[in-house]
């Protein structure tokens, strides 16, 4: 039996397969941005209970021109009939706007996503390991990343100099960006392109060399930096990782800090 979950993740699919976020697809469609946000979809009811909502016909129909999907291949897909057709399979991720990961209890003590403030999200691909999605709901990142759309990120893929990362760090906002070799970079030093850095995914190792700077920071902690992800107006890397700001755009990150975490992106959808 068909449920409203299932046109919901079936359209989710279709539009991703095309590159369109929910609220990319309402736009083409000529509807409110926000007619397919995820908040959108839920019916609650007076005793605090939330069901899932069926999609309007007329909303759904507009969707599918958009898709170039005519409505029965739409109807097969869900029953199955249409399998391997032409209508994408679907991985489910949990998922958070870029804004709401500064909060605390996302992640466990591994690193990998925990909690009931995590959203359900579809992904028209297979995707293995505990794999999580973030929404870009700002346009800080623009032209390079656009709002609306979403990255991939995988918590325990191993770390290289010059991956595309995000760092969170407790009560900062989140940094997307490039990773760097910051001590290289304060030395004018050009990083040699070869072995992947001693970054371990999570930032939770001891070290025994202080700084001197008072701040209990060690040299090693700080060894790795991250080059902001954003406009080339404004300083930072650009679609290529090449630095468009100076040195002081890099965030360090402070590997023997508790909850610092570094996961690296394998994909970005527009």
């Amino acid at each position: 039996m068909i449920s409203p979950a299932d046109v919901w993740e079936a359209l989710d699919a279709l539009a991703l397969e095309q590159g369109l976020t929910p609220s990319g697809l309402a736009r083409a469609a000529g509807l409110d941005p926000t007619t397919f946000n995820p908040s959108r979809r839920i019916s609650p009811h007076a005793d605090g209970r939330a069901d899932m909502r069926w999609m309007a016909l007329p909303t759904l129909l507009r969707a599918l021109d958009v898709l170039k999907i005519s409505p029965a291949q739409f109807i097969q897909g869900l029953d199955g009939a249409g399998r391997g057709t032409g209508l994408a399979s679907v991985t489910r991720l949990r998922g958070l706007p870029l804004s709401r990961l500064q909060g605390g209890g996302l992640f466990n003590s591994a690193g990998h996503p925990t909690g009931v403030q995590w959203e359900d999200v579809t992904l028209p691909c297979t995707i293995s390991g505990d794999a999580y999605a973030v929404r870009v709901d700002t346009d800080a990142l623009e032209p390079l990343l656009r709002e609306g759309s979403s990255l991939v990120v995988m918590p325990d893929m191993p770390l290289r100099r010059s991956d595309r990362v995000l760092l969170l760090q407790p009560g900062m906002q989140p940094v997307v960006g490039i990773l760097v070799d910051n001590t290289a970079r304060h030395r004018g030093v050009a990083p040699a392109p070869a072995p992947a850095p001693a970054l371990p995914v999570s930032a939770s190792a001891s070290h025994q060399q202080n700084t001197g700077d008072g701040s209990g920071r060690t040299a090693e902690a700080l060894r790795w930096g991250v080059l902001p992800y954003k406009n080339s107006q404004t300083g930072g890397a650009d679609a290529q990782g090449n630095v468009c700001g100076m040195e002081e755009t890099v965030v360090p990150v402070q590997e023997g800090k508790s909850g610092v975490w570094v996961h690296r992106i394998v994909m970005a959808t527009f």
